[in-house]
């Protein structure tokens, strides 16, 4: 029926029928899983919309694309493509689809283990679920990313609170009893890495016992893996490898090979008898698929450039016969001449209106910088008054009243001139330590480090803390940050910004140094971590060394960039200071 239906839009030329007839074949091919044929169509589709003018469904075959490269593991393309969907989604204001988008970028960053990042899309597509009239269980679904992104950052506690969130939103048991078992899972494995033992086993037999009578096979191979690990942890190691086997087979069921991979690596831990067998199993399998998956990917790279060279094909025969009409000719270039200008225009005005919006977004955070600083100024003022306070004030009353004491003749038996005398010392040594007090107030305040130093800090701080990172950070006291120019501490922020992420993405390091140095008018940024370095001679330099690169020329100073293999990496950057 479908193939009919797209023979008759091609003979009417019509393109949006062309392309509903593609989509439905590339849902059919999704079903049954064949998705080089289901990404053929869907990108067929894509192109007869894109021609149709129908941006919202253009969209949606973005997004159907996405999600193909998605489940092979092509989390770049994907990712490239959920934001194009994203651009045209906003104009149509389908919020819906907004939140389905938000939502896949943040399982493509969990795949891609960059947690913050997925952290932060998944509470964004929260956000868009406030425009949706029909939420179903799209607020569940997203809690549970959370849960489990949170549980691979071993931040056990968050990923328990938003597993049981879920749980409260609806009668899940009976609305989406697999996903109410799915949650049940969740939260008593999440327990069990935590370290729990009471009801686990309940629980995780609760969830295989609601995926059994559901036949969801898949779900029914992560309860007996779960239940494996348990179990091999009670050094109950039969009932573990028996758990594990039944998975293993139930995966081969329904040709899951992410899980069958899974459990071949829990298999080769439990069953140390068999270990090397399961291992050559493991990385048998996991070798054909990567060259499996290459070789789909590599056929949508082929169908995408086929496709746009069939279109520019059918272009140029369009044109062919315009030229037929010399005064149709004419007319066509000087419509394309019309439409270039104003495209030109338009591109412009995009780029003048780009500018403007980073000079904002540069006046900004240098008013964010002056905030800071004036903030810190006036705290360490406070201090100071408290200082002369305790100096001049208290301590002044103090003495005068230990001196009117002494004065006093005090008559009376040996010990109650024996306790005048001992409160008339404890007086001096009460005023000794108010002084001390004092001076150490002062004195912190003449050592501190102000301003920016302290904006810096907060920066490595909180970096280095979600990725449990050791930090040593100094500063020069002879830096006066308030006659240093705005455009070194936003760049120097950044490039901190970006080594410090690249260190927690990519180094494995366990500790990091700053300091920031000043040799006569040089101002000097040293960046070094303990991780596994990387090659300074490899051309593919990443976009991030490219920005700090740019960012130091920008101050007219250099970069160097200095890395051993297993002992670590150090940048360093120096520029002229520019007050």
């Amino acid at each position: 029926m479908n193939r009919g239906s797209l023979k008759l839009a091609t003979k009417l030329n019509d393109f949006f029928k062309m392309g509903d007839a593609h989509w439905n074949f590339g849902n059919y091919y999704t079903d049954i899983e064949v998705v080089d044929s289901a990404y053929y169509h869907f990108h067929k589709a894509y192109e007869n919309f894109k021609i149709a003018k129908h941006d919202y469904y253009t969209a949606k075959m973005l997004y159907n694309m996405a999600f193909i490269q998605g489940r092979l593991k092509d989390y770049t393309g994907s990712e490239v493509l959920i934001f194009e969907a994203i651009t045209r989604f906003e104009k149509e204001k389908k919020y819906e689809m907004l939140y389905q988008s938000y939502n896949y970028l943040g399982l493509i960053y969990s795949n891609l283990e960059e947690f913050d990042k997925a952290v932060f899309y998944h509470n964004k597509a929260i956000d868009y679920l406030k425009n949706v009239n029909d939420k179903k269980n799209f607020k569940e679904w997203s809690l549970s990313n959370l849960g489990l992104v949170y549980q691979k950052l071993n931040n056990f506690e968050k990923a328990i609170q938003n597993f049981q969130k879920a749980l409260k939103y609806r009668d899940l048991k009976t609305q989406d009893p697999n996903f109410y078992a799915r949650l049940i899972d969740n939260i008593a494995y999440t327990k069990f890495l935590r370290g729990d033992t009471i009801n686990i086993a309940e629980d995780l037999y609760k969830s295989l016992y609601i995926r059994d009578s559901l036949n969801n096979i898949s779900g029914l191979v992560i309860s007996k893996r779960h239940l494996s690990e348990f179990f091999a942890a009670k050094k109950d190691t039969t009932l573990a490898i028996k758990l594990a086997n039944d998975a293993y087979n139930l995966a081969g069921q329904v040709d899951n090979n992410r899980d069958k991979l899974a459990t071949l690596l829990l298999l080769s831990n439990v069953d140390n008898s068999k270990s090397n067998k399961y291992l050559k199993e493991y990385v048998h399998l996991n070798d054909s698929l990567q060259i499996e998956d290459r070789k789909i990917r590599n056929k949508f790279t082929r169908i995408r450039f086929e496709t746009d060279e069939y279109i520019q094909e059918t272009e140029k025969l369009s044109k062919e016969k315009v030229l037929i009409s010399l005064g149709g000719f004419l007319t066509i270039v000087i419509l394309t001449f019309a439409y270039i200008m104003r495209v030109q225009r338009t591109r412009n005005k995009e780029l003048l209106f780009e500018k403007e919006q980073q000079k904002s977004n540069h006046e900004i955070f240098s008013l964010m910088l002056k905030q800071q600083s004036k903030l810190e100024e006036g705290r360490l003022k406070e201090r100071h008054r408290i200082s002369e306070d305790l100096h001049d004030g208290v301590l002044g009353k103090i003495f005068g009243a230990r001196l009117g004491l002494g004065f006093l003749n005090i008559k009376g038996d040996t010990i109650t001139i024996e306790k005048h005398k001992y409160y008339i010392d404890e007086l001096q040594n009460i005023e000794k330590e108010i002084r001390t007090i004092s001076h150490e107030l002062k004195n912190e305040i003449l050592s501190s480090k102000e301003d920016f130093s302290k904006i810096i800090e907060d920066l490595i701080e909180k970096k280095t803390k979600l990725d449990g990172l050791e930090y040593d950070f100094y500063c020069s006291q002879n830096i006066f940050w308030d006659s240093i120019n705005d455009d070194i501490k936003i760049n120097f922020y950044r490039i901190l910004q970006e080594a410090i992420q690249n260190i927690i993405k990519y180094a494995k390091a366990s500790s990091v140094e700053v300091s920031i140095d000043r040799d006569k008018d040089q101002l000097e940024l040293f960046i070094k971590d303990n991780g596994i370095g990387f090659d300074i001679h490899d051309k593919r330099k990443g976009i991030g060394l490219k920005n700090m690169e740019s960012r130091a020329k920008k101050l007219q100073g250099i970069l160097k960039v200095n890395s051993i293999k297993n002992n670590g990496t150090t940048i360093f950057v120096r520029c002229p200071i520019q007050k």
